[in-house]
């Protein structure tokens, strides 16, 4: 695969909200196969080494489940820390649309032996390939801002969630705190792109990655959005003031 940045429109590349869809989605797959190599070192530095605590909080709603799908499963990381929960002793299916990050995935997840009972699917989350109401717990780590469709992507949720199943979503999110929020924006907005580029290739992705939060919703209108949808539940909790949230949705 050669290093050469995936083409954008204008729309794109300044983020609107009126872009082609299928546009992104060619665009997202491309850039997270481009950055697959760096991926887990970068995730280390830009959140302080804080995002896999992140991801262990997000999964504890899920540590009872008998069979989990991870989406946009990427290298691995959520299903790795789900388990890392001692009570958990589920199977996990991994999906996601770039083959690169699921080869590391299943590299990364050999650590934990017998226990990451795993199956690897190559795949679109927003058309999922699987019968309806089959999984007791879904889960997401910081990849709602990378859908093409949010409306397919919950209706598709909801169709294979069994009901009573459990979905846990974590995501960057916007702080609440006025104070915070602007630290924050010191943060995600200048100091990620900047610390970024002394340690990949792939600079556009990580310009890509505040551009992205900037027309993402808030916390509560996410909520009010995946409502629509009706869930039996939908909460969300921030983490850390608000730089993340992780979404919770009952079916």
């Amino acid at each position: 695969m050669n290093g050469s940045e995936p083409k954008l429109s204008k729309q794109v590349e300044l983020m609107v909200t009126d872009y082609n869809q299928h546009e992104k989605k060619s665009f997202v797959r491309k850039m997270f196969s481009d950055i697959a190599p760096d991926y887990d070192h970068l995730n280390r530095i830009i959140s302080f080494n804080l995002d896999f605590s992140w991801r262990k909080k997000s999964t504890e709603n899920l540590e009872y489940s008998n069979l989990v799908l991870d989406l946009c499963a990427g290298t691995g990381d959520m299903a790795s820390a789900l388990f890392s929960h001692k009570n958990f002793k589920g199977k996990i299916i991994l999906c996601d649309f770039s083959y690169e990050m699921l080869v590391l995935a299943r590299k990364k997840l050999q650590n934990y032996g017998e226990k990451a009972q795993i199956y690897l699917v190559c795949g679109d989350v927003e058309k999922l390939p699987f019968k309806a109401e089959i999984f007791d717990g879904m889960m997401l780590g910081f990849s709602l801002r990378n859908l093409e469709s949010q409306a397919d992507f919950y209706s598709e949720t909801k169709r294979v969630l069994q009901k009573g199943g459990t979905a846990s979503f974590l995501e960057i999110a916007h702080p609440e705190n006025i104070l915070f929020s602007r630290v924050f924006y010191l943060y995600f907005y200048k100091w990620v792109p900047f610390i970024s580029q002394f340690f990949t290739k792939r600079k556009y992705a990580y310009k890509y990655l505040p551009d992205s939060l900037k027309i993402f919703p808030k916390q509560k209108e996410v909520v009010k959005f995946i409502k629509t949808f009706d869930f039996e539940e939908v909460t969300y909790h921030n983490v850390m003031g608000g730089m993340a949230a992780v979404y919770k949705l009952v079916k």
